[in-house]
């Protein structure tokens, strides 16, 4: 039931992970950093975890409980979506950024929804083993999905702030702009987490289903749209 379980939490990532993979047409890039990208991911969820209780006894549970609207935005937006995305953005632009091997700006896609599915993938488990296969199937068709978008969007932003339009390295990159777009891969996959697990925690029912259900399209859309830009800028699209 255990390897049940890990193989049902697990799948959806291999899945995604897959997916944005053959995104990277051009010159694909070496499934051992990928999978290290995966593994940096799955280690960032120790300091995001710490970070929320810390913000839960700073607050106390009593409040989160009964403080209404605030305090589920509070646990959405500073509790989940702040704690797990600064973590990810840290180990990304401390450890990733600077590999040879992030060399066109759709790597950038490819090794933030790696990272960002390795964090979910260790989540997953935790939720499946913990509160069954049911919440597996729904954590696998929204969460899942949800944790590879935001990662995405990270990962886009850090791609142009290294590499610009893809054609000359990033020498068309200001520095002003670089540190405008290394802030946006962090604003902006926060923005997009608090929204989605506000969602979560103040809707209920139908009601719920449907503004995700909304959010997932509109987020796909935005990431879809930004793989392609990146697809088109890749520097060995003409090799």
């Amino acid at each position: 039931m255990l390897v049940l379980c890990v193989a049902l939490a697990a799948a959806p990532s291999v899945a995604l992970l897959v997916f944005f993979y053959l995104k990277d047409r051009y010159e694909p890039e070496p499934r051992g950093h990928v999978a290290m990208a995966f593994l940096k991911g799955a280690a960032a969820i120790i300091p995001s975890y710490f970070a929320a209780r810390g913000l839960e006894h700073l607050v106390g549970q009593e409040w989160l409980a009964l403080g209404g609207t605030w305090a589920r935005l509070f646990e959405a937006g500073l509790m989940a979506a702040a704690p797990e995305e600064i973590s990810k953005w840290l180990f990304f632009v401390l450890l990733i950024y600077r590999w040879n091997e992030f060399d066109e700006p759709l790597d950038g896609v490819v090794y933030g929804v790696a990272l960002a599915l390795g964090f979910a993938t260790v989540e997953n488990v935790i939720y499946v083993v913990h509160q069954g296969i049911r919440i597996g199937v729904l954590r696998a068709v929204f969460a899942v999905p949800a944790h590879a978008l935001f990662g995405a969007s990270m990962g886009f932003y850090l791609g142009r702030a290294k590499l610009g339009s893809g054609r000359e390295e990033g020498r068309d990159v200001t520095r002003a702009q670089r540190a405008t777009r290394i802030a946006l891969a962090l604003i902006v996959p926060i923005g997009f987490h608090t929204a989605y697990d506000f969602a979560l925690v103040e809707l209920r029912g139908a009601w719920m289903f449907v503004a995700i259900g909304v959010f997932s399209v509109g987020l796909w859309a935005f990431v879809l749209r930004r793989v392609h830009s990146a697809q088109q800028d890749s520097p060995f699209k003409d090799a």
